[in-house]
Formats: C-alpha cells, structure tokens, sequence
C-alpha cells in the first residue's frame, strides 16, 4: 500500500513539473518562388506565352518598364496559377525583349520575354497629304498624294467605302519624285442640304497597313423660307412658317412685336403667333440667324416681316417675266374707240429696265403706260402713234403706288391727258392730237384711242392690250400689279381721292368697264368684278417660242398688305 502511494506521487509531481515548462516554437517557413519557363522567345508574328507559376503564398507581378507590345493576363496570384502573356506582332527589324519580376515576400524570380523582329520589312504606302479632305458644294477633282519605296503607283488599289458613290476614281500618275504617287478623284456637285461622306483605302498586295483618306462634301448652307412677308389675321392667329436649313439658327422678335407676337422653332421651321389687334396696323420683323457660322464664314440672316392689319388687298401678281391680258371676250359692249376713259392700277416696281423699257399697260403703237424709253427708266412715259409724253416724276423701288391716267377727246378732235400719283396730279397734257385711229366715216371716229384689236400672239405685228408686257419678253414689269380698272369715262380728282378708291371701289360703279381684283391667291384667271365677264388672263415665264411670244399658263400670287401706311 506504500508503495502504491510513493509511485502515484511520484507520478503527479511529474505533471507538475510538465505543465510549469514553455511551449516549443514552430518551425519557420521561408518565402519561395520559381515559375517555368523563367525566359521565353517568340516570332515576329506575336502570340501567346503561358508561364506556371509555384510560390510558398500569394504572389504579385510587376513589369519593369511599359511595354506597349505585351500584357499579362493577372498581376497577382497563388500557388499554381498559370498568367498568359498576350505578345503582338512586331513590325520592325528590331528585337523587343521585356523583363518581369514574380515576388512572394522577398523571393523574387525574374521572367524575360524576347520579340523576334522581321526578317524584312513588308512593302507600305504612305499618306503623303492630308488624311482629312473637305470639299465645297460645287462640282471639281482633287488628288492624294502617296509615296513608297516598294510599290509602283499603277499597283495601288483604290477602294471606295459607298458602291454608290458621288466620288469617282479619275486616274493614277507617277509623282514628282521617285516613289511618289497622285491619285486623282472628281465628284459630283451637291445640291441637297445634306454633307457628303466617304472613305477612300489606298492597298496593295502584301501591304499590311492600307491607308485611308476620309473625305467630306459639306453642303451649300442654306437658311430661307418661301416668302419674307407674312400677313396674319385681325383677329389673332398661329401660322407655321416652313424654314429651308441646315445650319443651327437662332430667332429673334423685334421690339415692334412686344405684347402681340412671338416665334418659336419646330421640327419643320416655326410657329408665329399673334394676338388679336383691336384697331389700326402693326408690322414687327423676325430675325433667323444662323449660330454654327465657321471660323471665317459670314453667318447667314433671314428677316421676315410679319404684318397685322386689316387689309382691303391681301394678292398681287409678280409680273417679272409674266404677263396678264384681257380677251375682251365679255358681254359687255366693246370698248372700241375710246374717246374718254381712265386706266387705274396699284403697283410696285423692284427693278426698272436700265435703259429699257418696263410696261405697265395698254396697246403697243396706241396707247401704252411705260417706264423708260427715251426718258429715264423710272419716269412713266405715255406713248402713242402720234409721238410720247413723259410725266415729270420719278417714281421710287419697292414701294407701292396707285396709278391712274385719265384721257378725253375734245370737241376740237384734240386730246387732255392727265397722270396722278398717288392722287396728286404729276402729269397733264392738253391740245394733243393723237391720230390713234381712223376709220369712215371720218367725222365719227377719226381720232381717239381703239381698244378694238382683239387679243392674239400679235402675228404680223398686230398689236393688242397686255398688261406688264409690250413687244417682247425683255418689256417686262419687274414688280408687282394689283387692283387694275379700265373706266369708259373720265375720273375726276375728287373720285380718286375717295376714301380707299386706291384700294378698292363699287364694282357697279357708273363708268366701270372692267374691274380686276386680286382677291383669291390661286388660279391662272381674275374674274371681272363687274359682271361684264372680261376675264383677266396670265402667262408665266414669256418667252420665244417659233414666231411668237408665248408663256405657260398661269399667274405668280405674292402675298401683300394694303393699305401699307
């Protein structure tokens, strides 16, 4: 039992020595790395180079210059991690050799990748000229200029980017120095508002790297609308106004339009809009004006007048060019020989004939209203088969005029012709003996003015009436003609200085023969307003036509606002 007692003491105090003694360390692990392979060459062509990477830890990869030819696929890892290198191609004669450096801690390895260079260089084109071309609207050639040291110029491909391209292949010719090539193209000229594009590629057989020239053909810039003068109703109205562009533009009210008028853009153009006016008349301007202007280009401008009034003629017709007549195919007693009548007319003249003539109305030989001749070419001049006269006022561009000529056969056989402007009297010629026409028995009709000839092409010179025509086609009146009477009496000045007889007067007038208004904006014929069915007929673009002067059938309507004061 002792002894039993001795051996379990024995073995406790052994624990106890144990348990009062230090832990052993564990032993140390040292940083490792190594990778396979540790260098690598690769052809000129490039490609892929895989690297196994064993390390002790995590791992990192840095490069120890940048190198624009290779990249690795990771820059960190573990254990066992494959990292492929991506090699392009090397287009020089020179190797290219790169260095990296796996770490794990402080253990490095260091990894060398070598590009072969070429055994040759291929054969190459170089742009010698600009790599941008920009041209105009208008129709013409331009060349590239190419140079290389391998190719001969007639082995040069030329290859267009559109099959259906405004841009043609001319010609290759030999350069001015050796090498040196000019590849000549032409193109079409643009018409339409929009920029042309293509792309040209210049290559050859072997060639790796084609050069291409991009090209443009910028549109004629264009900023318009139909009309420069709108009206708009009294009572308040929006109207859309078309605009023909391709250039950005901004838009501007005028002072004028402050309270009643405002503009704002579409997808189409704009939208003005006015407010009712309560009395009188209003005109404001609105200014498009272009905002992408080049450096160097003028900025394009377009002004519309915009007018609120309440209007007696709202039509006019543009005679440039154009002719109106009457048939006098009515039901009314003929005119004939006149022995007092008053001719009336609105115009407004954009351009006098320079050393011309410019005809307002009448008969050729007869009777006729006109500009120029032997007077200056913006004096009304009234000339007759028994000599001219010229009215002793010069009348002004672009402005609106009433016109009115007045002539009465004396009982002396001697004619009185009167001319106002405006109602003022310009113009007076008493005593004129004016044998416009003879007929038997002599005592009735021996002077006076015959509106008789009945209307045709005029052959064999056989005049009749027109209006804004006489002759021929270079006659013309380049302006604009409304609200045209023919009276078989004498006006007074007291009758047409009647309120708005400018304007606008009765058609069962006493007197009124014919009466012409411009009140539709559409169609090639005026009625009569009188009711005595002489229709008024148009021609547009007169011109020669085998033995005649002939136009197209038709009248050009402007828009206008009368009163315009």
């Amino acid at each position: 039992m002792k002894k039993t007692l001795a051996i379990i003491a024995s073995f406790a105090a052994g624990l106890m020595f144990f348990s009062c003694q230090k832990p052993m360390p564990a032993p140390e692990v040292k940083d490792a790395i190594s990778i396979e392979p540790e260098s690598k060459t690769v052809d000129a062509e490039g490609g892929n180079v895989k690297v196994l990477v064993t390390s002790s830890g995590e791992w990192t990869l840095t490069a120890n210059a940048d190198y624009q030819w290779v990249s690795a696929s990771a820059e960190s890892g573990v254990d066992g991690d494959i990292v492929t290198f991506t090699v392009e191609a090397n287009e020089t004669l020179e190797n290219l050799v790169s260095d990296w450096t796996f770490s794990c801690g402080e253990a490095v390895a260091p990894f060398k990748l070598t590009l072969r260079g070429l055994d040759k260089l291929p054969p190459s084109i170089v742009l010698n000229s600009e790599k941008d071309v920009v041209l105009d609207y208008n129709k013409g050639e331009f060349t590239v200029l190419l140079h290389s040291d391998d190719i001969k110029y007639r082995d040069i491909q030329v290859t267009l980017g559109n099959e259906n391209s405004w841009l043609t292949y001319v010609t290759s010719l030999a350069g001015d120095e050796e090498g040196d090539a000019k590849i000549i193209f032409s193109y079409n000229a643009l018409e339409g508002l929009d920029d042309l594009t293509e792309t040209i590629t210049f290559s050859a057989e072997e060639v790796k790297n084609p050069v291409t020239v991009n090209v443009v053909q910028e549109a004629k810039h264009v900023l318009s609308t139909e009309k420069e003068f709108y009206t708009v109703a009294v009572e308040g109205e929006t109207v859309e106004i078309p605009v023909t562009a391709n250039v950005e533009y901004s838009i501007t009210v005028s002072a004028e339009g402050n309270g009643w008028l405002t503009a704002e853009k579409t997808d189409t153009g704009i939208k003005v809009k006015a407010e009712a006016l309560t009395e009188g008349k209003r005109t404001a301007t609105i200014t498009l004006a272009q905002t992408d202007a080049k450096e160097g280009e003028e900025a394009l401008t377009r002004v519309l007048s915009v007018t609120q009034v309440n209007a007696l003629i709202s039509w006019a017709a543009d005679m440039k060019g154009n002719r109106l007549f009457p048939k006098w195919d009515g039901t009314a007693e003929k005119l004939g020989v006149a022995h007092a009548l008053t001719l009336e007319a609105m115009i407004n003249v954009d351009q006098f004939n320079a050393n011309g003539i410019s005809t307002l109305m009448g008969i050729e030989g007869m009777f006729l209203l006109r500009f120029g001749d032997s007077a200056p070419d913006n004096v009304l001049q009234i000339a007759t088969l028994n000599g001219n006269y010229d009215v002793d006022y010069e009348f002004e561009t672009n402005r609106w005029y009433h016109v009115a000529c007045t002539y009465e056969m004396g009982d002396d056989w001697y004619a009185n012709v009167k001319v106002y402007v405006d109602g003022e009297l310009k113009g007076e010629r008493s005593g004129w003996k004016m044998s416009t026409y003879v007929g038997w028995p002599f005592w009735q009709n021996f002077y006076g003015v015959d509106f008789s000839p009945a209307w045709s092409y005029e052959p064999n010179g056989t005049r009749c009436f027109w209006m804004g025509y006489s002759y021929d086609e270079n006659r013309d009146l380049k302006g604009k003609m409304t609200e045209i009477r023919i009276w078989n009496k004498v006006l007074s000045a007291e009758e047409i200085n009647a309120p708005n007889h400018f304007y606008t007067v009765d058609p069962k007038s006493e007197g009124l023969y014919s009466y012409w208004k411009f009140a539709t904006g559409s169609g090639s014929t005026i009625e009569d307003a009188t009711g005595n069915g002489n229709k008024l007929y148009g021609e547009t673009n007169v011109r020669k036509q085998g033995n005649d002067n002939k136009g197209d059938e038709g009248i050009k309507w402007v828009e206008v606002a009368l009163p315009d004061k």
